[in-house]
């Protein structure tokens, strides 16, 4: 299994320390994994991964990738600091697995709210955890207004309660975002999301994905 990982994607990455000023110029890339990717030789797939890791070397060093990982049905996941969204996309399209179309990608400016992140030093010790991926259905201001309320109150409870909680964070708002969590598989992650009043109420939708990544990531 680890194997079909992409070999883990061989890495997180965290630079420098980021306590302090964690949620500054934060984006979230999902490298989706392209449906319509051309078949590869094993050769040539070995050539992409092995240019993939020197560029996710290469980032990390330039303090421009923070952390990143793979998820255990395919594709994966990177948080990259930039000035822009337009220099988080250049940063991601540097990338040799992305110029050979192996992955969609979905870039979405990204702020902590629960949590930090740490740096992390080799040899890693490398975790799974159930990350949330919850997205917005309300139809009005309204709605989304009430949402919001809820899905921060809902997390502060969580948070409270110390249920399992690693990370939470937003993208482009209180809406839409991640929570990553400490349980054993994803139906107990299900299981706590659930409960989360908007998605009781039908105005939020979300799924779960165990991700693979270096322990101490998010200073847990």
């Amino acid at each position: 299994m680890i194997k079909n990982l992409f070999v883990l994607f061989a890495m997180v990455f965290i630079v420098g320390g980021t306590t302090a000023q964690t949620n500054d110029n934060l984006f979230f890339v999902f490298l989706n994994a392209n449906p319509d990717r051309e078949l590869l030789s094993e050769g040539d797939a070995e050539a992409v991964q092995a240019a993939h890791l020197r560029n996710t070397d290469k980032l990390a060093g330039e303090g421009k990738l923070l952390a990143g990982g793979p998820f255990e049905d395919g594709g994966g996941m990177f948080i990259l600091r930039a000035k822009s969204m337009e220099q988080a996309k250049t940063i991601v399209q540097t990338d040799p697995a992305v110029q050979a179309n192996r992955f969609d990608i979905a870039i979405h400016a990204f702020s902590l709210a629960i949590g930090d992140m740490c740096e992390t030093e080799e040899p890693y010790e490398m975790v799974n955890y159930q990350m949330v991926i919850f997205s917005s259905n309300a139809g009005d201001n309204e709605q989304a207004h009430q949402l919001s309320y809820d899905t921060r109150v809902f997390m502060a409870e969580l948070n409270a309660k110390k249920q399992n909680i690693v990370a939470q964070g937003y993208f482009d708002g209180q809406t839409e975002g991640v929570l990553i969590l400490n349980v054993k598989d994803a139906g107990a992650a299900a299981k706590i999301f659930r409960k989360h009043p908007a998605a009781r109420a039908g105005l939020m939708t979300y799924e779960v994905k165990t991700i693979w990544i270096a322990k101490g990531t998010f200073c847990e």
